[in-house]
């Protein structure tokens, strides 16, 4: 009922190594897709702390998957949740997507993870007067993450500033270091009035964005084409029809699955929704 970020490693044949999180939940999950059924695997503890990390994101680059915390208060009771700030990252074989430590769903094997992002975030001249701050008021709420070239970008819910949204990024490896040099950068985004970032997806020419309302505003959910480095300008490809999906509903994943010259197909799941409650949509470039 509260998926919330899933990625897939490029094998052959493809989608036999996924994995997806739970923003309720200490752990991941790895599946496959088979046909049109998602398959459920091996389950990972995230987190061996007694509050959950909510993972908002997962992400896929060169032999790790990656999944993000939403660095933000908590939700419903508006308290500090420093469980949040972290970043975790899986390490699976880059050919078959097996991982390299056999999940352990009782203990934290196999799982690396950094706090260093908080510190970006609290720093960053866009974003910090929102740091740390109650959800309602625009507080900081990371709910995307996607790796590319060697940066990892981190798409922002909230806040939402003159119908911007955000999109930080750092040094992927780094991330992973004590001391390595960041490199952070931000850019801000025209989504809209009152919409935010709730999934990142990298595709060959750039990254797609799944945006949506911040937080129960009347937005349309959207997607858009970044090329992942300009500052200001994403391109928009389409806006979902989700007359059919159950209402309440919110999208929080955005899964390519086939992509050529003129489209990209991708599969859309939801929060509040049993299993995700997947669907299938073919956006036009």
């Amino acid at each position: 009922m509260n998926l919330s970020g899933a990625a897939c490693v490029p094998t052959t044949p493809k989608f036999t190594s996924c994995l997806i999180a739970n923003d309720q939940q200490k752990y991941a999950q790895f599946f496959s897709i088979e046909d049109k059924m998602l398959v459920p695997r091996d389950v990972v503890l995230l987190s061996d702390e007694d509050k959950d990390p909510d993972a908002e994101g997962v992400a896929y680059d060169d032999g790790f998957f990656y999944v993000t915390g939403s660095h933000g208060r908590s939700r419903h009771s508006d308290k500090k949740n420093l469980s949040s700030y972290v970043v975790f990252r899986i390490a699976v074989d880059s050919r078959t997507g097996a991982p390299k430590t056999k999940p352990n769903a009782g203990n934290v094997d196999g799982v690396e993870s950094s706090s260093r992002l908080r510190k970006v975030l609290k720093n960053d001249d866009d974003v910090e007067a929102y740091f740390n701050e109650p959800l309602a008021e625009g507080g900081v709420n990371i709910e995307g993450i996607a790796v590319r070239n060697g940066r990892m970008y981190f798409g922002l819910r909230g806040p939402s500033v003159k119908r911007r949204a955000y999109v930080l990024s750092v040094n992927a490896d780094a991330l992973f270091t004590k001391h390595g040099d960041l490199k952070p950068d931000t850019a801000s985004l025209e989504l809209g009035k009152n919409t935010g970032i709730r999934d990142l997806a990298v595709v060959k020419d750039g990254i797609l964005i799944l945006a949506g309302p911040t937080r129960d505003e009347d937005v349309p959910y959207t997607v858009w084409l970044w090329d992942g480095s300009s500052k200001t300008a994403a391109k928009p490809l389409a806006t979902l029809d989700l007359s059919k999906v159950k209402e309440g509903a919110k999208a929080e994943i955005l899964l390519p699955l086939e992509e050529d010259a003129t489209s990209i197909r991708v599969l859309v799941m939801f929060d509040s929704v049993e299993n995700g409650g997947a669907r299938s949509f073919k956006i036009k470039r």
